[in-house]
């Protein structure tokens, strides 16, 4: 009983007040037992009037990043932010950026919300805000660079490519008060970690074997099962802080690059009495990755959530609106994704071909450039066109037009256009730098996709041919209905040094007619007007013509 209780005990005067007081405290005492914790305060830091909710979704991009910015702007008069996250991953520069939007321009209660799941990107992203909180069931971390194909990558690559990351994170969670340790074997395979706890303060810290075996004076337990299952010898990980560079060099230290102090307990000052082993958190061959209650007892995890309405109750908030990408930027991400990129090729090279092919006037030229101008302008909106990229593309395609209309014949002209257009095309893919492992795999991807869409160019370009070549349709497409004329199909080549007169624009291919037949046919110089009479210089696949002069 409190003192004050026994104090007021001497006061009473009978035992009916005795007892009055006694039922007085205990329903005082069921009060306050069943209060819940949705009706706890909020503690000042946290509290909100107005959330807004920010959502990350799909694998994270240039777009993502844009948006982001965007929204971020928009939220600008919230007293909280929510970053709600259900991401696989994504571009390490895009999630860097979003990291530093955060830090530097995001205010001070900035939460992350895993919903369901954040791994890679996400998980990088969700370290730097200041909380982080979790709906039922989720799950987040596994953040080690991979390339484009989904495969580790080797040892010398990663080394490098986890620099930046390992630096991000640290930094992280220098600022919100996570275990340094913890956040690195997100990144890293090869970092080993156990839980301790101070049996008297019940800190709870994250220890590698280096830092077990200072303070208990003991190799720590293994608790975990290989991954590994052959019989042969086990492969030893090495962990990103032992690893050399491709010039064989020491490899940047993440931890030399940090402004902000650490706060973590020193071991090496410490009573292994006053320590005891909790778990084994993670082996040396496996990545860090965390459910609910896992990331709670580590530290990480501030509250769990099942909807909308727990984040609202837990900033204890009186408006919640959610900010979403608005359609052109999904959009955006649509016209970015390489499928789509690598259809535009296809069409923009078919359309090309067919302009030029069927001396048509227009239609098909105006499509390949709605195609050209929109696999590069989503790009070019983006940052990952730059504006040699563009330069590349159009003299590409002013050098193709010469060679077909003004110099025909020369290759020169139409092979350097050709390769201006593919240098500008795979360019567009690329925005990091070549020698990082980012700029190869982008650089790979652009290749992959320009020689794709080529090559599926070809084999449409074929199978229309094959298939559909003498339909009235594609008959429509060369004015054969205009002409009302019947086109050659026997084998009844005409003669060399034959006049004709041209039916369609050779631009260099066209239609000429001999007597009442259409035949195809090809300039062997510059364009020819429709009506002009031209001589068979050549026969063979195609029929080669020249204007005769008046």
């Amino acid at each position: 009983m409190p003192t004050a209780a026994i104090a007021a005990v001497g006061f009473l005067q009978n035992e009916f007040q005795y007892n009055v007081y006694m039922v007085e405290l205990l329903l005082l005492a069921l009060s306050t037992f069943c209060v819940t914790d949705s009706n706890a305060p909020v503690p000042s830091y946290r509290q909100a009037s107005t959330v807004a909710i920010i959502p990350i979704e799909g694998a994270v991009d240039k777009v993502t990043a844009h948006s982001f910015e965007r929204r971020l702007k928009e939220a600008s008069d919230a007293d909280a932010v929510v970053i709600e996250l259900n991401t696989p991953g994504g571009d390490l520069m895009s999630t860097l950026e979003i990291c530093y939007q955060i830090k530097n321009h995001a205010p001070s209660n900035t939460v992350a919300w895993i919903n369901p799941h954040a791994f890679s990107a996400g998980t990088i992203i969700g370290l730097a805000c200041r909380d982080i909180i979790i709906s039922d069931g989720g799950m987040f971390g596994d953040a080690a660079p991979i390339n484009a194909m989904g495969v580790p990558l080797p040892d010398s690559e990663r080394a490098k490519i986890e620099s930046p990351i390992l630096a991000e994170v640290i930094d992280s969670a220098r600022r919100n008060h996570y275990d340094e340790r913890l956040v690195e074997a997100f990144v890293s395979v090869g970092i080993e970690l156990w839980l301790i706890e101070h049996i008297h303060t019940n800190e709870t810290i994250c220890v590698n074997a280096r830092e077990y075996e200072m303070l208990f004076g003991e190799s720590p337990p293994q608790h975990f099962t290989p991954i590994s299952t052959n019989d042969g010898p086990q492969q030893s990980l090495t962990p990103f802080f032992q690893l050399n560079d491709v010039n064989g060099n020491e490899p940047y230290d993440p931890l030399f690059v940090q402004e902000l102090p650490t706060s973590r307990t020193n071991i090496e000052t410490e009573s292994r009495d006053d320590w005891k082993l909790i778990k084994h958190i993670v082996p040396n061959d496996r990545l860090l990755t965390l459910k609910p209650q896992e990331a709670t007892q580590y530290g990480l995890i501030k509250h769990v959530v099942s909807n909308e309405q727990d984040v609202k109750d837990w900033f204890g908030a009186k408006t919640l609106k959610r900010i979403e990408r608005n359609w052109s930027e999904g959009l955006l991400s649509l016209l970015l994704s390489w499928p789509v990129r690598l259809a535009l090729i296809a069409l923009f090279v078919i359309c090309i071909v067919v302009e030029f092919s069927t001396g048509t006037s227009g239609p098909f030229g105006i499509a390949a450039s709605i195609c050209m101008a929109i696999l590069m302008g989503a790009p070019w909106i983006v940052g990952l066109a730059q504006w040699w990229d563009v330069l590349f593309v159009f003299l590409g395609l002013i050098l193709i037009v010469c060679e077909v209309m003004i110099v025909p014949g020369t290759g020169f002209t139409g092979f350097m256009g050709v390769a201006f257009l593919l240098v500008g095309m795979v360019g567009s893919f690329v925005s990091g730098d070549l020698t990082t492992p980012e700029g190869q795999t982008q650089l790979v991807v652009g290749l992959s996709t320009v020689v794709g869409g080529f090559a599926l160019a070809g084999v449409a370009t074929w199978f229309i041919v094959k298939k559909y070549g003498a339909s009235p349709a594609i008959n429509r497409l060369v004015l054969d209905d205009a002409l009302d004329v019947p086109t050659s199909t026997e084998h009844n080549t005409p003669s060399v040094g034959v006049t004709a007169v041209a039916s369609t624009d050779l631009r260099p291919s066209g239609k000429i007619m001999i007597g009442d037949v259409l035949y195809d046919a090809t300039t062997s110089g510059s364009w020819i007007s429709q009506g002009a009479t031209v001589k068979i210089i050549q026969t063979g696949l195609t029929l080669e013509v020249e204007e005769v002069e008046a």
